[in-house]
């Protein structure tokens, strides 16, 4: 019942007679993907992406995890696709990935108009705070000015009020922010990049309210302007 390419069978199961078929052999589809080179398997589960089952798109997504940053720039690709479900599902991909580029084209569907979209967006930051990026993603929040960070640390905390609360305790404390201040494009994107938790003294799962911040030798902003934090 399966079209075969490369010892891959062709996802045919959208032509078969009964849901309960059809998911079977999609599912049994992606764990043969899951198996194979990533030139060949990540095109093909980007594909089911886009498929209207929210069960495959989680199957599909699981794997490319498992690919890591193989997959990140083909994932990266799908968040300008039309359909909400694949943005999300995408966006969903990039943070268990946590591909630190990648944190640059996520963050901006914070303000989708699309909820699922936006929430989604939303765990993908602290699924990149588990990568090592926390104090990367504070300081982005921080220096889009009060009013955004208050509503996305609001949106975070509805869905995740322990690991937001984590979030809070670094983009309150002035030692590492720096003053209030909008970074501009490269200096988000150098952000990104260069700041990585461990070389600052941060531990994402071991950040506790009751605990005080490692003192920084100098502030992010000072980091990323030099001496002029103006």
């Amino acid at each position: 019942m399966t079209d075969r390419r490369d010892g891959v069978p062709k996802p045919t199961w959208r032509n078969r007679g009964g849901d309960g078929g059809q998911l079977e052999d999609a599912q049994n589809y992606i764990e043969r993907l899951a198996g194979q080179p990533a030139e060949e398997a990540v095109p093909k589960l980007l594909e089911i992406l886009g498929d209207e089952s929210w069960f495959l798109r989680d199957r599909a997504g699981m794997v490319l995890v498992g690919y890591g940053c193989e997959a990140a720039p083909g994932v990266e690709g799908l968040l300008k696709d039309g359909l909400w479900y694949t943005r999300a599902a995408a966006i969903r991909v990039l943070g268990r990935i946590g591909e630190p580029r990648s944190l640059e084209k996520v963050i901006d569907y914070l303000d989708d108009g699309n909820r699922t979209v936006a929430e989604e967006t939303a765990k993908a930051l602290l699924d990149f705070c588990r990568h090592d990026r926390s104090l990367a993603v504070a300081k982005i929040l921080h220096g889009r000015g009060i009013e955004f960070r208050e509503k996305v640390l609001s949106m975070l905390h509805r869905l995740n009020p322990d690991a937001t609360g984590r979030l809070i305790s670094l983009t309150k404390s002035k030692e590492l922010m720096g003053p209030e201040g909008r970074l501009d494009a490269s200096e988000e994107q150098r952000l990104i990049i260069e700041v990585n938790d461990s070389d600052w003294g941060i531990n994402w799962p071991e950040l506790e309210s009751s605990r005080p911040l490692p003192e920084p030798a100098q502030n992010l902003l000072k980091f990323l302007r030099g001496s002029d934090e103006s």
